[in-house]
């Protein structure tokens, strides 16, 4: 048994470690030559020879929460009853310990993050709060279990160190370990890692440091179903071995240094792509990402740099790879090594055969020319010269000039590698679209405004009046934990910013019934932003209640520059008549008009998840040519539509993911209309095993043009008559469909 709950620890031998360490030991693969550049092994620089500081890093790593926001429901490490060192002597573990559980049972008792209703043995509330970390160094001598949807965040003008001390025992056994492990914690038992059931965990705000002696060690163990994120961490390994091992749905600004391997990635509960973003993975002795079953990778505006690989899969794994916008330097051997796909068992099948499946899209690579290797063949693709820049190169089937005449299939590898790219290309590809936060100075907590008007809020009256006065006279209003009652519709000015820490812990709620949500021909929003609006709106959840058909979570107007994200709605999944309410996701039978609505508006748009499926649809996007980047949104459990464009043109979805439920057959993934130049990265576009019926496509196209998707995973090998969708895509004006449901490439361009 290891010493972090064993039961479900895996096992690894000496031996094991080693081999994982070696890379993939199987005979298939070729060897790999020893990498020209070393990234840093211990301490807080990233070394003089490494890419982080050659001065050409356009994305500021630093602390993103610069002060404590007043917020009497969080816990804060170092207050009374969870005193800590800080001082990287003493011993933390038990404080760090001791303030999760508090935050955990916090949380429980509050029930503002109850999702399973106290279904399958979890407690009403599944746990969930903040644990806030002063800036300092904690020394940690065993693992930390965060429990589900609790989130441990630093503060300060320099963000707080864990460490885990030289020689640490434990961590050199032959048995993996954990520094900070995602897990969950049925009434009952047993306790295991994180899965379908987790949501909203996370780490941010912190850095993570190994010292010598510890070879065993997981940095972080990663995973949860919807909302779990890894932001703003520097990871250390030093002779460490993984730095993030499995994974959820957000991995933003993270640095790995060091160790055998950056990221073991693996498909992430309930089969989810995981969002890699300005990210960096520099100097592992192995590589810098190994992948296991289907990692499903969204790679976005990151540095892979100093390692023999920088992508490898496992032996006899198909992979859904996306990478774009990203930058590789002074790899040993090859950028990617993947399967060949004829080679993966099962391959006779051809949507086996098909769901191997790569894009690297705009990137630069400097300081070696092998980019693609196929283990089994041997087969590499090279570019001509280093450095080069990759304009495309894709593994899998291309259907090009899709729905026409025209269209053309083919398969394998194609690619797009021109020579020289400068430091000043790279730099620009790898410029972040994402705004910093206000610093916390400028934040005004919304209590505070209440308390000057003589008001108290989140005690179950109307608190619009008080959110509106907020918003109207301060530019970066803090919303503490609680539940918050709106009658209309919270209305933000261009500059206005709404900031929480925790989307499943801090509420926005309509009203029930009110008639200002009650009329579907002239809805209403909770949070209205304004036409070309520079807003920040983040760490909130969004509830329309029960009996609102007039009502929409979100009306974003919002333009380029603007920033919504880490947002969820209520969860709930339409039914029909004959079914009883009351299982977890079954609990009302509703009336909402929209979930996510955006009108004229763009921006980024991260992680997000849309599930109040007695909405019309998920998300609405119409009228609209401000450019958008969506990462990781998740829109689940309406009754016929989830995603709906009208009238776009801009917009990039990267790690899209929907999903209809036992009684959702009739639900369509995708609908577009009267739109252009869209892209669907990676997309999972997911019918569950259990639904009861057919569709015949998931995306329908009409009357649009460079309609564009790449990579897409729709093999399902569990009643496929029901959960494989009849055609990836159909133009409903003439009947075409591509009826291919794993490819690399399908091109509409209309």
């Amino acid at each position: 048994m290891s010493p972090n709950h064993p039961s479900d620890a895996p096992s690894l031998s000496r031996r094991s470690l080693l081999a994982i360490s070696a890379g993939l030991a199987a005979a298939p693969f070729l060897p790999v030559s020893v990498a020209r550049a070393a990234g840093p092994s211990t301490g807080l620089a990233a070394g003089p020879a490494s890419w982080s500081a050659s001065g050409v890093d356009p994305t500021v790593f630093g602390s993103t929460l610069t002060g404590l926001p007043a917020d009497p429901t969080t816990v804060v490490l170092g207050s009374p009853g969870f005193a800590a060192h800080g001082d990287g002597i003493g011993d933390d573990t038990a404080a760090v310990q001791a303030a999760v559980d508090e935050a955990s049972r916090r949380g429980i008792a509050n029930k503002l993050g109850d999702i399973l209703g106290g279904a399958r043995d979890f407690p009403h509330g599944d746990g969930g709060g903040v644990v806030l970390v002063p800036e300092g160094t904690y020394r940690l001598s065993a693992p930390i279990n965060v429990w589900d949807s609790v989130r441990v965040v630093g503060y300060g003008a320099r963000r707080p160190v864990f460490v885990l001390g030289a020689a640490t025992p434990g961590y050199a056994t032959g048995t993996p370990r954990d520094v900070f492990s995602f897990r969950r914690r049925p009434v009952g038992g047993p306790v295991t890692y994180a899965n379908n059931d987790t949501f909203g965990s996370g780490l941010v705000n912190l850095d993570l440091v190994v010292e010598p002696g510890n070879p065993d060690t997981f940095a972080v163990r990663f995973a949860g179903a919807q909302l779990c994120i890894l932001q703003d961490l520097d990871i250390h390994l030093g002779e460490g071995h993984t730095g993030i091992d499995h994974n959820a749905n957000l991995i933003q600004r993270v640095r790995v240094f060091g160790g055998e391997i950056g990221f073991h990635a693996y498909a992430a509960s309930a089969g989810w792509q995981t969002t890699v973003l300005d990210c960096r993975f520099e100097g592992q002795r192995g590589m810098n990402v190994r992948m296991f079953n289907d990692a499903k990778l969204v790679v976005v505006r990151s540095v892979f740099a100093g390692a023999p690989r920088a992508f490898e899969s496992a032996v006899d794994q198909w992979q859904h790879l996306y990478i774009e916008d990203s930058h590789f330097q002074d790899v040993g051997d090859v950028a990617v090594v993947l399967n060949e796909s004829s080679t993966i068992p099962g391959a006779a099948d051809p949507l086996i055969r098909g769901s191997n499946q790569l894009t690297l899209l705009n990137c630069t690579a400097s300081g070696f020319r092998d980019l693609l290797l196929l283990a089994q063949t041997g087969s590499r693709t090279r570019a001509r010269s280093a450095p080069s820049r990759i304009r495309e190169l894709t593994y899998g089937l291309r259907v090009e000039r899709a729905l026409t005449a025209r269209e053309a299939r083919r398969d394998g590898v194609h690619a797009d590698v021109v020579g020289t790219a400068g430091t000043a290309w790279t730099k620009r590809i790898l410029r972040t679209d994402v705004p910093a936060l206000p610093a916390v100075r400028d934040w005004v907590n919304v209590a505070d405004v209440a308390a000057s008007l003589g008001r108290t809020i989140g005690t179950g009256d109307d608190d619009l009046a008080v959110f509106q006065a907020a918003v109207d006279r301060h530019d970066t209003v803090y919303v503490p934990i609680g539940q918050y009652l709106l009658s209309d519709t919270l209305r933000l000015r261009r500059t206005s910013n709404l900031i929480g820490l925790h989307p499943r812990q801090t509420w926005l709620r309509a009203v029930d019934a009110h008639p200002h949500f009650s009329d579907p021909d002239a809805p209403r929003a909770l949070v209205q932003t304004p036409r070309g609006g520079r807003n920040i709106v983040v760490g909130l959840g969004l509830d329309t209640a029960e009996q609102t058909p007039g009502a929409a979570n979100v009306l974003w107007q919002s333009g380029d520059g603007s920033y919504l994200a880490d947002v969820t709605t209520q969860f709930i999944k339409w039914h029909p008549e004959e079914v009883s309410s009351g299982d977890p996701g079954y609990t009302y039978r509703g009336r909402h008009k929209y979930n996510v609505w955006v009108r004229g508006g763009g921006g980024t748009i991260a992680n997000v998840w849309a599930a109040a499926g007695w909405a019309d649809n998920g998300l609405l996007v119409e009228r609209t040519d401000v450019p958008a980047r969506v990462y990781e949104v998740s829109v689940e459990h309406h009754e016929t539509r989830e995603v709906v464009l009208r009238g776009v043109s801009g917009w990039r979805f990267l790690g899209l993911q929907t999903e209809d439920h036992l009684y959702g057959w009739r639900s369509q993934a995708v609908e577009v209309e009267s739109s252009s130049d869209v892209l669907f990265a990676n997309s999972v576009f997911f019918r569950v095993a259990t639904v009861l019926g057919p569709h015949p496509y998931a995306v329908s196209v009409r009357d649009s043009s460079g309609i564009v998707l790449r990579g897409n995973r729709g093999y399902r090998n569990i009643a496929p008559e029901f959960t494989q969708w009849g055609a990836a895509v159909v133009d409903h004006d003439t009947g075409r469909t591509v009826p291919e449901i794993e490819f690399a490439l399908i091109e509409i361009a209309g």
